[in-house]
């Protein structure tokens, strides 16, 4: 897999409208795969600001990214640094980790955004098993909404997306499963700057 630091000049005008709109931040990190035919799981999250003007997107890819067209066309993106990495979990591991997530719960066909923090922990943690990990210790910063509009020749559809960041540690259980967690992303929302899950050694 490939993890890429996008660098973004926050103070331009054209980055601040890629920063607030969920389908043109989406299209704008696409642009670094426009080479190939099909592409499987990109995962991507805007960081906590940098407080230097800059904003820091991380993006995640199975296939390798191509940014020269992205920075030729968008001024704004200021770097592009891309590293190859081969996650490998034994079981027991622990690790630090950071989500930025869409925890929603549905109800008659229809997803609602989670707004208690209990609520958003309880989110998580009830995803355990799948996961292949054990939660240690874990926070949630509530994000508010994440919004965007998408115009088609007929049509206009709006976005609007509950967000929240948990961070703490967790142990892997399942090598297996957490590997596949680790590349799928966790949640909805995956193609909006949700799902990506962020590790660090303890």
């Amino acid at each position: 897999m490939y993890l890429t630091q996008l660098c973004l000049n926050r103070m331009d005008r054209l980055a601040m409208k890629a920063l607030s709109d969920a389908y043109r931040l989406h299209q704008t990190v696409m642009k670094g795969f426009l080479p190939y035919k099909d592409v499987a799981r990109v995962l991507f999250r805007v960081e906590p600001e940098m407080g230097n003007g800059s904003a820091l997107v991380l993006v995640q890819s199975t296939l390798e990214p191509d940014w020269e067209m992205l920075k030729n066309d968008n001024r704004w993106v200021t770097a592009a640094q891309v590293k190859a990495f081969v996650p490998m979990f034994k079981r027991g591991y622990s690790l630090r980790f950071r989500l930025r997530a869409n925890p929603v719960v549905t109800r008659e066909g229809k997803r609602y955004g989670l707004i208690r923090d209990e609520s958003l922990l309880e989110w998580l943690s009830k995803k355990e098993q799948k996961l292949g990990a054990r939660f240690k210790s874990m926070t949630v910063i509530d994000e508010g909404y994440i919004t965007g509009n998408k115009q088609n020749k007929n049509s206009q559809h709006h976005l609007n997306l509950k967000i929240a960041r948990f961070e703490g540690m967790l142990e892997v259980i399942e090598p297996v499963a957490f590997s596949e967690t680790v590349a799928d992303g966790i949640g909805p929302a995956k193609a909006f700057g949700c799902g990506l899950l962020s590790l660090a050694k303890a």
